[in-house]
């Protein structure tokens, strides 16, 4: 019985490995070629007062009121990214791909800017940290694994390229 079950736990990891690294490239790529889109508008909306007040105020926050004000955004927006890599795996390739980008940037510019502002209430929640810190060790070493695959170095690549393709596309427009 002992030898059926390592076989199959092994097919089981390599599965989950699997899931793990496309996750871990779908997140870089699209940060690689969003965020540097969008941190000129961060950058703008950051130095606003509205948004400065915003930010001091979220960070001022009781802890799990600044809980409340991080999960109702990221509820909404995180399972759009799920639904969008749906549409996409069930042939609404454009859809998907506008919904997932749509998405991230949403996500780039309200759930992490109301992370960042309100971290130090979040923070102060125990098991919320320790939840975060375990997260953020997975991402960590999903990134090391597929960062360290000749791949990875190709994608990069190309994101690059993309990206720079996108800049001179723009350049032109201005």
């Amino acid at each position: 019985m002992q030898q059926n079950r390592t076989p199959l736990m092994r097919a089981i990891k390599a599965v989950g490995r699997f899931v793990v690294a496309v996750a871990a490239v779908a997140y870089l790529i699209l940060d690689e070629l969003l965020f540097p889109l969008f941190r000129p508008l961060i950058a703008w909306l950051t130095g606003l007062r509205l948004f400065q007040r915003l930010g001091e105020w979220l960070g001022r926050l009781p802890p799990y009121v600044a809980l409340v004000a991080f999960a109702v955004p990221f509820i909404i927006i995180e399972p759009v990214k799920v639904a969008a890599i749906w549409w996409v795996g069930i042939g609404h390739v454009i859809t998907g791909t506008i919904g997932l980008l749509f998405a991230h940037a949403l996500s780039l510019l309200v759930v992490e800017r109301i992370f960042h502002a309100a971290y130090e209430p979040l923070m102060r929640i125990g098991w919320f940290a320790k939840l975060l810190g375990w997260l953020f060790g997975i991402r960590d070493r999903a990134i090391a694994m597929v960062t360290a695959t000749s791949a990875w170095r190709t994608t990069v690549r190309w994101a690059r390229g993309v990206r720079g393709w996108l800049r001179d596309v723009i350049a032109q427009l201005r």
